[in-house]
Protein backbone atom coordinates (compact mmCIF):
# COMPACT_ATOMS: atom_id res chain seq x y z
CA UNK A 1 0.00 0.00 0.00
CA UNK A 2 1.29 3.41 -0.87
CA UNK A 3 0.05 6.47 0.95
CA UNK A 4 0.47 10.08 -0.06
CA UNK A 5 0.64 12.30 2.99
CA UNK A 6 -0.63 15.86 2.93
CA UNK A 7 2.18 18.39 3.33
CA UNK A 8 1.39 19.19 6.97
CA UNK A 9 1.53 15.50 7.92
CA UNK A 10 4.74 14.99 5.99
CA UNK A 11 6.25 17.93 7.88
CA UNK A 12 5.20 16.36 11.17
CA UNK A 13 6.89 13.09 10.21
CA UNK A 14 10.03 14.97 9.16
CA UNK A 15 10.13 16.84 12.48
CA UNK A 16 9.88 13.57 14.38
CA UNK A 17 12.69 12.09 12.31
CA UNK A 18 14.84 15.18 12.87
CA UNK A 19 14.48 14.77 16.64
CA UNK A 20 16.20 11.42 16.29
CA UNK A 21 13.79 9.23 18.21
CA UNK A 22 12.66 7.45 15.06
CA UNK A 23 14.82 6.13 12.25
CA UNK A 24 12.18 5.85 9.51
CA UNK A 25 8.86 7.37 8.54
CA UNK A 26 7.27 3.95 9.06
CA UNK A 27 8.36 4.01 12.72
CA UNK A 28 6.70 7.41 13.14
CA UNK A 29 3.48 6.20 11.56
CA UNK A 30 3.49 3.01 13.64
CA UNK A 31 3.90 5.05 16.83
CA UNK A 32 0.98 7.25 15.79
CA UNK A 33 -1.16 4.22 15.00
CA UNK A 34 -0.38 2.62 18.37
CA UNK A 35 -1.29 5.86 20.12
CA UNK A 36 -4.59 6.00 18.23
CA UNK A 37 -5.37 2.41 19.22
CA UNK A 38 -4.53 3.21 22.85
CA UNK A 39 -6.83 6.24 22.84
CA UNK A 40 -9.64 4.20 21.31
CA UNK A 41 -9.19 1.53 23.99
CA UNK A 42 -9.40 4.19 26.70
CA UNK A 43 -12.48 5.73 25.05
CA UNK A 44 -14.25 2.38 24.78
CA UNK A 45 -13.44 1.54 28.40
CA UNK A 46 -14.73 4.89 29.63
CA UNK A 47 -17.83 4.60 27.47
CA UNK A 48 -18.62 1.21 29.01
CA UNK A 49 -18.10 2.65 32.50
CA UNK A 50 -20.48 5.52 31.76
CA UNK A 51 -23.08 3.18 30.32
CA UNK A 52 -22.87 0.99 33.43
CA UNK A 53 -23.18 4.03 35.71
CA UNK A 54 -26.17 5.27 33.72
CA UNK A 55 -27.83 1.87 34.04
CA UNK A 56 -27.23 1.83 37.81
CA UNK A 57 -28.73 5.30 38.09
CA UNK A 58 -31.72 4.40 35.97
CA UNK A 59 -32.37 1.25 38.02
CA UNK A 60 -32.08 3.25 41.26
CA UNK A 61 -34.55 5.82 39.90
CA UNK A 62 -36.99 3.04 39.01
CA UNK A 63 -36.84 1.75 42.58
CA UNK A 64 -37.50 5.21 43.91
Amino acid sequence: MQIVLPPELEELVQRQLARGKYQTAIEVLLAGTKLLEHQEDIYQGRLQELQQEALIGWEAAQRG
